[in-house]
């Protein structure tokens, strides 16, 4: 049983910040290369990268008993590093050093995607520091899915687990098809605050009702009464593309308004997935904190 309240929390998040981590020089290290590149972030991301981290570690576990090959896949990688927004710098690793530092024995290749030029150049140079077996996209990963998926099936049996964290609504339904019809586990954010603006204001990053009909794959979306009805409809589509798939959603919320939710999927086991537990009191603890907490 993991501990509750906010030292779960304050522990977990040691594991990602610059100053507590046990990779406190290789971080250090990492931000000095092109150290005035980074993402900015709200305080309610430490919690999401919480999440990644908390789960990243049971999946690992279970995928090393079966598994030869393992890999992990982030879609959209960003610069590696995080700062928190406001007068006082928090440096926090982002999604790529969580898997290449925290669990990098765990894996045997990392996958990444960058579409943005700079945070590309300064990930790629941090990642070549390490001198890990990565494989990195300097592109939309839309382009380049259908190239990472062979390089996966080239290795015959192996462990997947894909990270999609778009940063509004890009990630189209065709190709979250393509990585549910693999043996995969996923974990994808979904923006169910900002869909469910685009919906009432008809709009969407400037593409229509369009754009939601990508995200879905077709208009159900359009059966959607309150917010909560988003996940649930995202959900029943996952479920009608893999019929074994298991879903676990975690709320991810500001002090305010703001929330979206972070979905994880992994197949049915014949024991009804008993290594969930940790995860799913894991949601719980973070289902209990917003940014102010944080």
């Amino acid at each position: 049983m993991i501990t509750k309240g906010r030292s779960w929390l304050q522990k977990q998040i040691k594991k990602i910040d610059e100053t507590n981590s046990n990779f406190m020089n290789e971080i250090k290290n990492i931000r000095n290369i092109d150290s005035n590149i980074f993402n900015e972030f709200n305080h309610w991301k430490p919690l999401k990268l919480t999440f990644l981290n908390f789960t990243l570690d049971v999946c690992a576990i279970v995928a090393n008993k079966k598994f030869e090959n393992k890999n992990y896949i982030d879609l959209f990688a960003g610069s590696g590093i995080n700062k928190t927004k406001g007068k006082y710098a928090d440096f926090l690793i982002g999604s790529p050093f969580i898997a290449l530092l925290n669990h990098k024995d765990k894996f045997t290749t990392f996958f990444f995607c960058e579409k943005d030029p700079k945070y590309f150049s300064a990930l790629d140079k941090r990642v070549n520091y390490l001198g890990l077996n990565t494989k990195k996209y300097f592109a939309n990963c839309e382009s380049k899915l259908d190239e990472i998926l062979q390089e996966i099936s080239n290795q015959g049996k192996s462990y997947n687990f894909f990270f999609v964290d778009p940063y509004s609504l890009e990630f189209s339904w065709d190709c979250m098809k393509k990585i549910l019809n693999i043996r995969s586990d996923i974990l994808i954010t979904f923006m169910t605050n900002i869909i469910w603006r685009s919906i009432k204001t008809e709009e969407s990053t400037g593409n229509g009702h369009e754009a939601l009909n990508r995200i879905f794959g077709n208009d159900s979306w359009k059966k959607a009464r309150i917010e909560e009805d988003l996940i649930e409809i995202y959900k029943d589509n996952i479920l009608k593309e893999r019929l074994d798939a298991v879903i676990l959603s975690t709320q991810i919320k500001s002090k305010g308004n703001f929330y979206y939710d972070m979905i994880f999927i992994t197949h049915k086991t014949d024991r009804n997935n008993p290594w969930l537990n940790p995860i799913r009191e894991a949601k719980d603890e973070i289902e209990k904190h917003t940014d102010e907490v944080v």
